[in-house]
């Protein structure tokens, strides 16, 4: 058995191991509060929506089962127990060998356009602002409200207002969305040449808006390489109107349009929502975090009401 270290908020509500058997192993995720009870739930219920779906068939090595019992909400808290994906983890390329990170994003890159083009289909984003805006909306205004009292709903109003002008024009690919595809989620073989596996499918959804994977990948390659938090890269891509060149040019090479058929702001834009209210959705201490809302959620509403006009 190994304990593996959780040094980062998102994991602070779960316990992680594995448990290794004749050659074969499982991963166990543990959950230390009701919310994280609720998250496991949910992640057992999308790795078997993943094993079911057919068009993945040419990708099931690398995704992980589930096995078991699903962990419904205690008491008592049960875990969820996982098939072991072979490799190694991608997380410590960042920073020490450049041409092995170059050549995982772009493996990464490729194999979310293989992904979008078997699972989705391109649908105007205007038609699912609900499930893809709105709902991520309410547990940004939910949760920030219960660490900063008074900084709930009102205080989205010109982001919600920024994003449905936005995706009134957008259009995207709706299909299978990982929901939170970093470096930090990939394995990789031993040689370093091939991706092994992807991991941590709790944000997943089957009807999501596909890109979004391939601009988390991008904004959080950034981050961990010494550049700005993703808030505040969201928050210049506000203030400018579009991603730097370099990030445009790079998931145009991959088949993702950065201007989304209309506003280039909106795919960041919705990336950014996705990634804090998902993180949310995983534990509340987030929203309780002053220095978590200071760097990955104020600059985008100070942003977003700047350009509204709003004080």
């Amino acid at each position: 058995m190994t304990v593996l270290p959780r040094r980062t908020l998102s994991h602070a509500c779960l316990l992680v191991f594995t448990v290794d058997w004749a050659g074969t192993g499982v991963v166990v995720k543990y959950p230390r509060t009701e919310g994280a009870s609720e998250a496991l739930a949910l992640e057992w219920d999308h790795l078997r929506d993943l094993t079911a779906d057919r068009r993945l068939a040419p990708w099931r090595p690398l995704l992980p089962e589930a096995v078991g019992r699903r962990p419904d909400t205690g008491p008592p808290r049960r875990p969820l127990v996982q098939t072991r994906l072979p490799g190694v983890p991608a997380a410590p390329l960042l920073p020490g060998h450049p041409h092995d990170l170059r050549r995982t994003v772009t493996a990464s890159l490729r194999l979310l356009a293989a992904l979008r083009g078997a699972t989705g289909r391109r649908e105007a984003a205007a038609d699912h602002t609900a499930d893809w805006a709105h709902e991520q909306l309410a547990v940004l205004a939910a949760e920030i409200g219960r660490g900063r009292p008074g900084a709930g709903s009102a205080a989205l109003d010109p982001l919600r207002r920024r994003l449905d002008d936005t995706l009134a024009t957008t259009t995207l690919t709706r299909g299978w969305t990982h929901g939170d595809f970093h470096i930090g989620n990939v394995l990789l073989d031993e040689d370093r040449t091939r991706i092994s596996g992807v991991f941590d499918w709790g944000n997943a959804r089957a009807d999501g808006p596909a890109e979004i994977d391939a601009c988390t990948l991008v904004l959080a390659t950034r981050e961990a390489l010494g550049g700005p938090p993703m808030g505040r890269q969201v928050a210049d891509v506000l203030r400018r109107g579009r991603l730097p060149e370099a990030d445009r040019a790079l998931l145009s090479s991959h088949g993702v349009d950065p201007d989304s058929g209309g506003d280039p702001a909106a795919l960041p834009l919705l990336t950014w929502l996705w990634h804090v209210s998902g993180n949310l959705r995983k534990t509340r201490q987030f929203g309780r975090s002053r220095r978590w809302l200071g760097v990955s959620v104020a600059p985008v509403l100070r942003e977003a009401a700047r350009s509204a006009g709003t004080p």
